[in-house]
C-alpha cells in the first residue's frame, strides 16, 4: 500500500474522531437545554446559583447560559476542525500533502485538545484526542517519507 493512501485514511480517521466528539458535545449541550444532565453540577443549588448569577462582562447574562453557549461554541469548533480535516481528507488531500502548513495546523490543534484534556476536563476527551493527534503526525511522518523516497 502506498505511503500516500496509508496517510490519507490516518487524516480521516483523526478528523472523524473530532468531528464526533463534536457533534456528540453538541447534541449533549443540546439536551442540557432543556433538560440540564451532562453539563450540569450534580448539585442543583449550584445550578440555580449559575442561573441567578450574571457575569461581569453583561449584566443581562447569568452564568448557565454563559456556560451552556460556552458549550455550544467549543462543540462547533471540534465540528469546524474535524468537518475541514475530514473533506481534506477525503476530497483535497493533494493540497494537504503538499502543505507542511495546514500538516501543522492538524498537529498543532490536536496538541492543544489533548493539553486541554489533560489539565480541564477528564480522561475520555484525553484519550480520543491522543489517538486523533497520533493520526495526524504519522500522516504528516509518511508524507515526509514519500517526498524523500522522490528525491
Amino acid at each position: 500500500m502506498h505511503l500516500d493512501i496509508i496517510a490519507r485514511y490516518l487524516v480521516i480517521v483523526g478528523a472523524a474522531i473530532f468531528l464526533i466528539l463534536g457533534i456528540l458535545h453538541g447534541i449533549l449541550t443540546l439536551q442540557d437545554l432543556s433538560e440540564p444532565r451532562t453539563f450540569t453540577p450534580p448539585d442543583k443549588v449550584l445550578r440555580q446559583a449559575m442561573q441567578e448569577s450574571s457575569i461581569a462582562i453583561h449584566p443581562h447574562t447569568n452564568l448557565w447560559q454563559a456556560w451552556l453557549g460556552f458549550n455550544l461554541s467549543h462543540s462547533l469548533g471540534l465540528v469546524m476542525f474535524g468537518g475541514t480535516f475530514l473533506a481534506i481528507g477525503l476530497f483535497y488531500f493533494q493540497v494537504l500533502d503538499r502543505s507542511y502548513w495546514l500538516q501543522c495546523c492538524a498537529i498543532f490543534i490536536a496538541t492543544t485538545y489533548l493539553v486541554m484534556s489533560l489539565k480541564f476536563w477528564f480522561y475520555k476527551p484525553a484519550i480520543a484526542s491522543s489517538i486523533a493527534l497520533t493520526c495526524f503526525v504519522l500522516a504528516s511522518g509518511l508524507l515526509l517519507l514519500k517526498l524523500g523516497d522522490r528525491e
